[in-house]
């Protein structure tokens, strides 16, 4: 038996085959997952659009402050 085969023997006892099972860390399908889900609205995005809703109504001349940024 030459070394490359004794590496061979060694490298295939230490290793275990894979077969086609898949891993309990697979992280592939809750990726897809989230990209197919459709975004809600967060506290943070109610919380900012009320915030600009009521700047608006005390400081109306705000509009073209905000038409600028947009």
């Amino acid at each position: 038996m030459n070394d490359d085969e004794r590496l061979r023997q060694l490298l295939r006892s230490a290793l275990a085959a894979s077969g086609d099972r898949r891993g309990a860390n697979d992280l592939w399908p809750q990726v897809v997952e989230r990209v197919q889900r459709r975004p809600g609205w967060t506290w943070i995005d109610l919380a900012v659009a009320a915030g600009v809703a009521t700047a608006l109504l005390l400081f109306p001349e705000g509009v073209f402050v905000l038409s600028y940024h947009l």
